[in-house]
This record gives C-alpha cells, sequence and structure tokens, in this order.
C-alpha cells in the first residue's frame, strides 16, 4: 500500500445527507446567533434571559453586539441602560500613578470602568468554537460581575 492509498482510507468522507444535514445546522445557529445579537441591542435587558442565551454564540458575537451599542451610543454592556454621553476623543490616557500610556480605544464604548470590566467578565467565559460543533463541549455556567452601583 502507497502512502497516499493509507491517508485517504483514514480520511472520513461524509455522506451527501450528513454534509446536507451540517450545512443545515449551521445556518440555523447563525440564524439564532444573529437574533441573540440583535436582541441584545435593546435597553432593559433581563439578566436570566441575558445567561440563557450567551450560550447560544460566541465571542465574535460578542464583540458585535459591544460594537453596535456603542454605534446606538448605549453602553455596550448589554445589562446596563445607559446612554454614552461626552465620550473622550482621545485614544490614550496617561496615567500619572502608573506612569504608563494606555490605550482607550475600547474603554470609550462603555459608560464606566465597572461596566467595561464586566463586558470583559462575561467575553472571557464564552467558548470561542464554531456554534454548530458545540454539542460535543460543555457549556459553561455563566456568571456575571455585580456592579453594586
Amino acid at each position: 500500500m502507497s502512502k497516499t492509498t493509507t491517508k485517504s482510507s483514514k480520511t472520513q468522507h461524509l455522506s451527501k445527507e450528513q454534509l446536507i444535514e451540517a450545512i443545515r445546522k449551521k445556518k440555523e445557529c447563525n440564524a439564532r446567533a444573529q437574533a441573540i445579537v440583535e436582541s441584545l441591542l435593546e435597553r432593559n435587558i433581563d439578566e436570566d434571559a441575558f445567561l440563557r442565551k450567551l450560550k447560544d454564540i460566541n465571542q465574535c458575537h460578542y464583540d458585535d453586539i459591544v460594537d453596535e451599542r456603542n454605534i446606538l451610543q448605549l453602553c455596550s454592556y448589554p445589562l446596563c441602560d445607559k446612554v454614552l454621553k461626552n465620550v473622550p476623543a482621545k485614544q490614550y490616557q496617561i496615567s500619572t500613578t502608573t506612569n504608563k500610556v494606555y490605550d482607550i480605544t475600547d474603554r470609550k464604548k462603555f459608560c464606566s470602568t465597572k461596566c467595561f470590566k464586566a463586558s470583559e467578565y462575561v467575553k472571557s467565559q464564552m467558548l470561542t468554537s464554531p456554534l454548530w460543533m458545540r454539542q460535543q463541549e460543555i457549556i459553561p455556567e455563566f456568571k456575571l460581575l455585580k456592579l453594586d452601583d
């Protein structure tokens, strides 16, 4: 047996039906994720509903939510209803206490450092895998940082 024959015999071939089912599953997952992204652009998001929706999106979808809320001039943390006002035009912040320069591009999308940290905490728990391949994965139980105004 040649190396190419051995290689191809080990390759798993999907049937036409399996391929069609995989494509259908991918479309279904993407449509559900898109609906979730759109629903999280609203104000007054319920905490429990938010946590339930996170299992059906990945970090890329969450980044879309952050960016879209920013375009709408809302705090980019979905559980915050504040409108963004007086957003600094500058890109960098100089800290005199640490003598460091910080890029605040992402931080400017949030009404406060608390919301920024809470959002980053949620995002850090999210899976990065394709949505349609999640049936083999263990979905984490998402937790929130308490904002305690």
